[in-house]
């Protein structure tokens, strides 16, 4: 029988050593069953599980190699090889963490909570640069577990009342080929791609700003049908005239992050689209100026240059937005599980709870229980980062590399 060992290299790093110390390994007979390095500020960190021959030399003349190479070794003995390999079904979790986790506080307070409940910390990785904010935990569960989508959500419900408490984004999803596999996104426009109510602003020009706003927060909460909430709302526009209201469209207050996350994804080449309950006219030129793939939203009635207070065909409302996704994605031959929705309120829950990953942005407390994941304080370009890209990633996607990178 072989002996397991696991090596652990540690010091400055330079190169060369990981293929110096494969060269040795290679000549001693010994076979190499799996290891993993990371280098960070300078300090290398290389571990390398071994199945050594009985009678190899193999651990002596490691020890002298990177003794004279200025590291350090550590060795553990894990005893004869009994075959077992990992179980390809265990469910393994990602928990994403994103605000200002410098002092180590959020740190502390997460990894403990997982800790509490037996996760174990595979791997961390940093998502940010320059200072620390944002880490990714690929976590994995107890042998044997297996979480049903009714563990899930509650497991979920209680990180996002540990983000809250920290003022910090936490994020929990399943781990696995699809989590940075995504092609399509659909993205909510009002209180999620821009900062305002486009039918708000509309009935603050009409005089009716405080009828219609009360409507709208209703709506946006789930206390009422939100085909109804719309038709009562665009009745109390009628008369505002239609060149008056396409003057929204010069200072459109977008959401910070928003105009960095839609460069990244077409770089990337993901198709992208707006899904709204507000209006034609405002969407459809959010979609020339950025340059998106496609746009959904309602179309408001007007004859001889008035609104009428009338909305014409079919509205956009909770299971239209659903529909969408999936029309989508079918246009564009990619599987739900690689699709993205991000909306605040309760008209985007059935998007959301339809695509691969939904994320409720800064979102009404009922739309954060239906989502799989929230962002309360990050930007939007958050989506970004639960999505799996790092800071470095997005750099390089966007042309800004760091000096000395390949290509600067």
């Amino acid at each position: 029988m072989e002996d397991l060992l696991a090596l652990h290299v540690m010091g400055p790093d330079r190169p060369g050593i990981t293929s110096t110390l494969a060269a040795l390994f290679r000549d001693e007979g010994a076979r190499v069953v799996d290891l993993g390095q990371t280098v960070l500020h300078g300090h290398l960190s290389l571990t390398v599980v071994l199945s050594v021959p009985k009678g190899s030399d193999c651990l002596r003349r490691a020890l002298v190699q990177v003794h004279e190479m200025g590291l350090r070794l550590e060795v553990s003995v894990h005893g004869p090889r009994d075959g077992a390999v990992p179980d390809p079904a265990a469910c393994a979790l990602c928990v994403t963490m994103l605000g200002d986790l410098g002092d180590g506080r959020a740190l502390a307070e997460a990894t403990g909570f997982l800790a509490d409940r037996g996760f174990n910390i595979r791997e961390i990785r940093t998502l940010s640069r320059d200072r620390l904010a944002g880490v990714e935990l690929l976590v994995d569960l107890p042998q044997g577990t297996r979480w049903t989508a009714a563990e899930m959500r509650a497991l979920r419900g209680e990180i996002l009342a540990k983000a809250n408490a920290l003022g910090a984004d936490m994020a929990v999803q399943r781990d696995g080929p699809f989590r940075r596999n995504k092609r399509l996104i659909c993205l909510d426009v009002d209180s999620t791609f821009i900062q305002m109510e486009v039918i708000d602003e509309l009935a603050r020009m009409a005089g009716v700003g405080d009828q219609v706003a009360r409507v709208t927060e209703a709506a946006m909460r789930g206390e009422m049908d939100f085909r109804a909430a719309l038709r009562q709302r665009v009745a109390l526009l009628k008369g505002l005239p239609f060149e008056q209201a396409r003057r929204l469209l010069d200072d459109v207050p977008l959401t910070p992050g928003a105009d960095r996350l839609v460069a990244v994804l077409k770089a990337l080449g993901l198709r992208i689209g707006l899904v709204s309950g507000g209006f034609t006219f405002f969407v459809e030129e959010l979609k020339r100026r950025f340059g998106l793939d496609f746009a959904f939203a309602n179309t408001l009635e007007v004859e001889d240059g008035v609104l009428t207070g009338q909305v014409k065909g079919l509205i956009v409302d909770a299971d239209r937005k659903a529909q969408v996704v999936a029309d989508m994605a079918q246009v564009y031959g990619c599987s739900l599980e690689q699709c993205v929705a991000v909306g605040d309120g309760a008209n985007d829950m059935g998007m959301l709870r339809l695509a691969g990953l939904g994320i409720a942005f800064r979102a009404r407390p009922v739309l954060q229980q239906a989502a799989d994941l929230s962002l309360n304080t990050s930007s939007l370009d958050g989506v970004l980062y639960l999505m799996g890209f790092t800071e470095r990633d997005l750099q390089a996607i966007l042309g800004d590399r760091p000096e000395g990178c390949p290509g600067a």
